[in-house]
């Protein structure tokens, strides 16, 4: 008898962690499919990918190595169904804020740091003026 309980346990034990071994796939899977969705849809130019992501969730199909099979059939679907959450501005690769606020005519370099008045110097940012010391 004790065998017998033993073995029911060990049954159940086994059929609980399949059950959660296909939940961790499913959990996986979804994870993929909406960094895979929401990227296209950014790239797509859509307004508020992860709330359309949302809407579609339910209709994902995956190919057999888990991958979404349909993710271009759907953002066209979002496309002809809600308009309004499209843009056609794509949004740029990145921003660099500071990009031509300096001129190369001001290249901080230790013969010029030579020919500056102290006065100058002392107006120069430091951190760059270490820069330029140290190479």
């Amino acid at each position: 008898m004790n065998d017998e309980n033993t073995t029911h346990e060990t049954a159940d034990e086994l059929e609980s962690l399949r059950q959660e071994n296909e939940e961790l796939k499913l959990a996986a899977r979804l994870r993929n499919a909406r960094e895979e969705v929401t990227a296209d849809l950014i790239t797509a130019g859509a307004r508020s990918p992860e709330l359309l992501f949302g809407s579609v969730i339910s209709e994902l199909q995956f190919d057999d190595a888990g991958r979404t099979a349909n993710a271009s059939a759907l953002i066209a679907h979002l496309r002809k169904t809600y308009p309004e959450q499209f843009t056609d501005i794509r949004p740029t690769a990145s921003i660099d804020a500071g990009a031509g606020s300096g001129s190369t005519a001001n290249i901080l370099t230790a013969e010029a740091l030579g020919k500056m008045s102290p006065a100058e110097i002392q107006r120069l940012d430091w951190a760059e003026v270490k820069r330029c010391l140290e190479s």
